[in-house]
């Protein structure tokens, strides 16, 4: 089995093989929210946490024999290596990336969906047992830990098959986007006399579970044209930050869209904003600007409109305002509530 080397080229072959593999996987969103945390070495290990002068022992709590890096924690320590192990996820001694998430990429782009998605549980009951231990001094033995990763796959699996039964049968109030795209949506207020506007941006996978969500506030906004395509240019931010790489813009702005859509260069007062979204588009396997109507738009609607409770930007992961939430559950649950369904 080929392992991908060499320059950046590959690597960042590599990479968007392997978030399109990971949003793939039919695990909750938690959990690949925090592989992508742990990708991108965005979890408080204690290596990060000296970074940034808050600690001073940084030995790995759990083997204490090398410092606690993102490397070690995931990789080297003897504990996941056995968890590992046990669970039958095998660590490739081909695998000679130095760089830590390239090599979880190849790890990940190497292994069949079943293996990522074992090795995902596993690393969330690790780093749930770590902290478990370093917070309040309870040890989880490796035996414990291989036993629920075990037990929550076979039921994450029975719980996939009964929801793809149902889905036979019944129609869903949230119709999902394809494969392993990302629908993302966008809504903007604005207030004439302050000039200021509030941005609302949600994230859903194909299931319909949030992903992420944004409340933005901007001064000096013209006017609502101008809201919303820095909405849609946030929204667009928010999509490479997280390594999305297959998105769906949705936005209820039918002339900004036409702009984003349209082959000719925008020559309007937004023409820098619907020009600079183009660009970023570029990064993107995948990217799809599509109009969708007002009603039909409601969950962004609420972003923006619970955002004006705060003076300062906002970002939620694989959650939202609890208002929101109730909002998006209520659409994905109960198909007869509206006459039009939320595409």
């Amino acid at each position: 089995m080929a392992y991908y080397r060499g320059g950046t080229r590959t690597n960042n072959e590599m990479l968007t093989t392997f978030f399109t593999r990971l949003w793939e996987l039919k695990i909750p969103s938690k959990i690949l929210i925090l592989i992508w945390r742990i990708a991108y070495n965005y979890l408080p290990t204690l290596h990060n946490l000296r970074v940034r002068s808050l600690v001073v022992n940084i030995l790995c709590p759990v083997c204490q024999m090398e410092e606690e890096s993102m490397d070690h924690l995931f990789r080297v320590c003897t504990f996941t290596q056995q968890v590992l192990r046990d669970v039958g996820v095998s660590v490739s001694t081909c695998n000679r990336e130095s760089v830590w998430k390239n090599w979880l990429a190849a790890e990940f782009v190497n292994q069949s969906i079943e293996a990522c998605t074992i090795r995902s549980i596993a690393y969330w009951a690790i780093w749930y047992s770590r902290n478990k231990l370093y917070y309040e001094g309870t040890r989880m033995q490796a035996y414990e830990v291989v036993g629920f990763v075990k037990a929550y796959y076979t039921e994450t699996a029975i719980l996939g098959e009964r929801l793809q039964s149902k889905s036979d049968i019944r129609r869903p109030v949230w119709e999902p986007p394809n494969n392993d795209t990302i629908k993302i949506k966008f809504d903007a207020s604005f207030n004439q006399i302050t000039k200021c506007s509030i941005l609302g941006i949600i994230a859903r996978n194909k299931e319909g579970l949030i992903m992420a969500a944004c409340t933005y506030p901007w001064e000096y906004i013209s006017d609502p044209v101008t809201a919303e395509a820095r909405a849609c240019l946030q929204t667009i931010v928010m999509a490479e930050e997280l390594g999305f790489q297959d998105i769906c813009i949705e936005g209820d702005t039918l002339t900004e869209i036409r702009k984003l859509n349209a082959a000719e260069d925008d020559r309007s007062c937004i023409s820098n904003l619907i020009k600079e979204i183009k660009e970023r588009s570029y990064k993107f396997r995948r990217v799809r600007f599509k109009h969708v109507s007002r009603g039909a738009n409601k969950v962004a609607h609420a972003m923006a409109k619970e955002g004006g409770h705060y003076e300062h930007p906002r970002f939620w992961i694989e959650e939202a305002l609890q208002s929101v939430e109730i909002l998006v559950n209520q659409k994905r649950r109960n198909s007869d509530s509206s006459g039009e369904v939320e595409r």
